[in-house]
């Protein structure tokens, strides 16, 4: 499921231990949609939270980190904006990583939370009779439907299950930021081509 070391691939920076394990999962059914079914994904690094990335010299060094392992043609940074403004934290993040490795580096923020894409496709998640309403919290309403059918949220378990679940075209008609991710993704595939 992870590229061999030295195969062309994708290296991944996400947040934390749930987007270690939902964030690979989101991309490869992402890339079966479109019968691509090669590992092209590195194995991803996480930062262990935002403020481990964007404390100084914290997003350099997985950057270097990613860039130096066999293979690497590009990297994908999945951050979650939480309450902060994406435009802001994106110009701050491209300023400090601009030249910094050879391969490009591309940033793609989960508007809010990694939840928001999921509660994009709460209707094929399995976790009660609930209906996208756009104003509402992702991380609240998935929250809300597991306790109403006796189950308690841990992102370690569920952003990776959940994820499974998703209905991409749908979530991506709902999330602009995902769509945003997953655009920036496939404009990063044909690096995987070339020599």
């Amino acid at each position: 499921m992870t590229a061999q070391s030295g195969d062309p691939h994708i290296e991944v920076i996400v947040e934390g231990k749930a987007d270690f394990n939902a964030i690979p999962v989101l991309l490869r059914n992402h890339l079966y949609a479109q019968n691509e079914y090669r590992d092209l994904l590195g194995k991803p690094i996480a930062t262990k939270g935002i403020s481990n990335a964007t404390k100084a010299n914290g997003i350099e060094g997985f950057v270097v980190t990613a860039a130096c392992r066999p293979g690497c043609r590009a990297i994908l940074i999945v951050i979650d904006s939480d309450d902060h403004c994406i435009a802001e934290m994106a110009e701050e993040l491209t300023i400090r990583l601009d030249g910094l490795v050879e391969q490009p580096v591309v940033l793609a923020f989960a508007e809010r939370t990694y939840e928001d894409w999921l509660y994009a496709s709460v209707e094929t998640l399995g976790i009660g009779d609930c209906i996208f309403v756009a104003s509402k919290s992702g991380i609240s309403a998935i929250e809300t439907a597991l306790r109403a059918i006796g189950e308690s949220y841990s992102k370690p378990l569920w952003q990776p299950k959940l994820t499974h679940r998703i209905d991409i075209a749908l979530a991506r008609s709902r999330s602009t930021s995902l769509s945003r991710l997953l655009d920036r993704f496939d404009a990063l595939l044909p690096l995987l081509n070339s020599p």
